[in-house]
């Protein structure tokens, strides 16, 4: 099956994919979310979704798989268990006790692969890239489960950090009306209010 129709089920399945009223990380209001934190509590599910992940992710070379807290830490385990790849994490800020490290893992002169849930304008994506390359990881690729496509690629081309993906909301979203999860009325109003046309 096409990764999107197989996502767009997924998501309509496990209740990940929402439509209403809501504010992203990035302060924007959105009339969709994609609520990927559910999926590690639908085994099938995620171990599919890991899949397709894992096959995005083929196209990069790299050496340790680094997860952005919180939602990509999950995504960022299963990848690398299932790659056989290491795994790292980045935390939001620095630990305020301890050794008060913001990149936990190994990752000093290696190639790290930064993943994360969903991409919108970039900015957590981006912030873990400047702390990896801060404690010396060379990042040149992101992989995401969802893009929104509202700008983190351009930003991440901006850092020199190619942004990879499963899918993009578009995509799911046309894929859930054509698989008739979602009424092509819904996707289309969706689809209008978010990049301003007409599908």
């Amino acid at each position: 099956m096409d990764p999107e129709k197989l996502l767009a089920r997924i998501l309509v399945e496990t209740g990940a994919l929402q439509l209403g009223e809501f504010t992203l990380t990035s302060g924007a209001k959105s009339p969709v979310y994609i609520d990927l934190r559910r999926l590690p509590s639908y085994p099938r599910a995620f171990r599919a979704v890991l899949s397709l992940l894992h096959a995005a992710s083929l196209e990069a070379e790299y050496d340790v798989v680094a997860g952005v807290a919180t939602a990509g830490i999950a995504w960022a385990a299963g990848l690398a268990l299932y790659a056989g790849k290491p795994m790292a994490y980045v935390r939001g800020e620095k630990k305020q006790h301890g050794l008060g490290r913001r990149v936990e893992g190994v990752v000093e002169g290696r190639t790290v692969l930064v993943v994360d849930d969903v991409a919108t304008t970039g900015g957590s994506l981006a912030s873990a890239v400047e702390a990896l390359r801060g404690a010396g990881a060379e990042t040149r690729y992101a992989l995401v489960v969802v893009d929104r496509e509202q700008g983190a690629r351009e930003r991440l081309e901006g850092m020199g950090v190619r942004l990879m993906r499963v899918a993009t909301l578009r995509g799911v979203l046309r894929a859930a009306a054509e698989e008739g999860l979602l009424s092509r009325e819904e996707a289309r109003r969706v689809i209008a209010s978010l990049y301003g046309e007409e599908d």
